[in-house]
């Protein structure tokens, strides 16, 4: 057993040295994609791919399929097969991040010759070949190139017919290549660190720390669940897709003296959209939201995740069979933490936060060719308001679930012939309350003509949702509005491939945040600052607050 102010000391480490792993990923990086929206996760496992620890910065979705994903490419490579310098490789939805943009990259750690632990990354790639992202395409086949597991480097050898392969594939080479190798440099800054671990403690192996570190996590994670009244907590709730079609999803939370299990039986059948999710992601972001709501004091571990299990019926939207298409696996598991908090508001009131606008996603992937010949392809992100918490508003242009930022007007700009001719809150945005959500946004780009334009269409696959069913408050509080897409002034299916000529303007109007608590009982000082930083119109405070400015006679 380790000392208390050791196993700090070395439990903290893990968690700084998983942070400066993701920041060398994200300084080595090619794409906007990973250097500024932060779309990556980087993790540490012990030699028994348990996990350790996860990068602050990371997207839940990408972070919580990493260690089915090692266990698979360990199924396939076992430990005792493994060398110094090998690197595995995949990017195989249905046991990782739930689509195949995102590449898993595996980097066994050794001391000496003793295996030690697992540096594993994975980070969303700009283009996967297939299809354009679109959720039209109708099966996992149209949606680019799968790789299975394999070795990319062998014993400190490239396999040049590994990188050949995708090179082949990709339309944007440079960059799929280049975030792949900063996904190497990045699991080398992490194995080094636990070597230096070791040679310092005079260690052969980690799971002396490891085990502490996983078996405490666990005892406080059960001892949390404990505090929560035992009983089944259900609901259910629409959601809409593309083409004004409709799913259902059903939760069951089940609180158990055994820890607790969220089940989602009744939910709808996937679907021949590019929107089914893979149990691998629905459990990523139900575990999150469980994180959230527990009140743990130690980052997400194996000690953590023990307690908790997550089940779908198989060929459901959340726990789609292959060959169902994936791409657009957000439009449907972000939702997943609303679910559960809204599951859980009745008992754990406190602890929950009301329903966000930037769920889901709101992105695109722009793609085509400026009128000098050079070609381009980058991912927008734009986020709306975050719901209200139980005793303050909620923050403006916020992701949630995903931890994916908004790409700055800056780099959008220079990477793409477009210009952004407005970004700013969306006016009565937020869904009223005690406590308000957080302001949406309206975001306008204008595709550029002439020298600095696009030679030809641009190719935009776009993203969002809140279209026809609005965002939620809870415990009283309201909706905010239905999210709005429109293509040079008139209204557009989400999902669907756009085809922009030079002139035509995109427009996104993204919820904000719903609100808690009765409206009526908002501080009418707070109604009066929003009024004043031009955040509410006279009607909204009218009609959502009963609030009327008090005019001298």
């Amino acid at each position: 057993m380790l000392d208390p102010i050791t196993l700090e000391m070395l439990w903290r480490r893990l968690s700084s040295t998983v942070d400066e792993v993701a920041a060398a990923l994200v300084r080595t990086s090619f794409s906007t994609v990973v250097r500024d929206v932060n779309d990556y996760a980087c993790t540490i496992f012990d030699a028994r791919a348990r996990l350790l620890a996860q990068s602050s910065d990371s997207t839940p979705g990408l972070c919580g399929p990493l260690g089915t994903m090692l266990r698979y490419m360990l199924d396939v490579y076992p430990v005792d097969g493994l060398v110094p310098g090998d690197i595995l490789m995949a990017n195989l939805p249905w046991v990782g991040t739930g689509h195949q943009n995102d590449i898993t990259v595996a980097t066994p750690a050794f001391h000496g010759d003793h295996l030690i632990g697992f540096a594993v990354c994975a980070a969303h790639h700009v283009d996967i070949g297939g299809r354009r992202a679109t959720t039209e395409s109708r099966d996992n086949y149209e949606e680019g190139l799968r790789i299975p597991v394999c070795k990319v480097y062998r014993a400190g050898m490239a396999n040049d017919d590994v990188f050949a392969f995708v090179r082949e594939n990709v339309r944007s080479a440079d960059k799929v290549i280049g975030d792949l190798r900063a996904q190497f440099a990045a699991n080398h800054v992490a194995a080094q660190r636990l070597g230096d671990i070791c040679s310092e403690q005079n260690w052969s192996g980690l799971q002396l720390l490891a085990d502490e570190i996983i078996q405490r996590s666990e005892r406080l994670t059960r001892a949390e669940i404990a505090e929560i009244p035992r009983g089944v907590y259900v609901h259910e709730a629409p959601i809409d897709v593309v083409d004004g079609q409709t799913i259902r999803i059903r939760t069951a939370v089940h609180v158990t003296d055994e820890g607790i299990v969220v089940d989602y039986d009744g939910s709808s059948h996937q679907v021949t959209r590019a929107i089914n999710a893979t149990l691998t992601y629905t459990s990523a972001y139900t575990v999150f939201a469980l994180k959230c709501i527990l009140d743990v004091p130690v980052p997400m571990n194996e000690g953590i995740l023990a307690p908790l299990r997550v089940t779908a019926p198989p060929g459901s939207i959340l726990n789609a069979t292959f060959p169902a298409p994936v791409f657009a696996r957000t439009s449907i598991g972000n939702f997943l933490p609303e679910m559960v908090f809204a599951a859980l508001a009745a008992v754990l009131p406190e602890r929950v936060l009301a329903g966000s606008g930037s769920t889901p996603l709101w992105a695109q992937y722009l793609h085509g060719r400026r009128a000098d010949g050079r070609e381009f392809a980058t991912f927008n992100a734009t986020n709306g308001g975050l719901g209200a918490r139980a005793n303050r508003d909620g923050i403006s242009c916020l992701p949630f679930p995903v931890n994916v930022g908004n790409t700055p007007v800056e780099v959008l700009e220079s990477e793409v012939p477009v210009l952004c001719e407005k970004r700013a809150f969306w006016v009565d945005s937020a869904g009223p309350g005690r406590f308000r959500g957080g302001f949406g946004q309206e975001f306008v780009l204008r595709v550029l003509e002439g020298d600095l334009g696009a030679d030809g269409p641009v190719v935009v696959g776009c993203r969002g949702g809140r279209f026809f069913h609005p965002v939620p408050g809870f415990l009283g509080g309201e909706r905010a509005p239905n999210g709005e897409l429109l293509v040079n002034g008139r209204p557009d299916a989400s999902g669907r491939q756009l085809l922009l000529d030079p002139g035509d303007v995109i427009t996104c109007r993204i919820p904000g945040g719903a609100g808690i608590g009765s409206p009526r009982e908002r501080e009418r000082a707070l109604v009066e600052r929003d009024l004043e930083d031009g955040l509410i119109t006279e009607e909204h405070a009218a009609k959502a607050y009963g609030y009327r400015r008090l005019v001298a006679p």
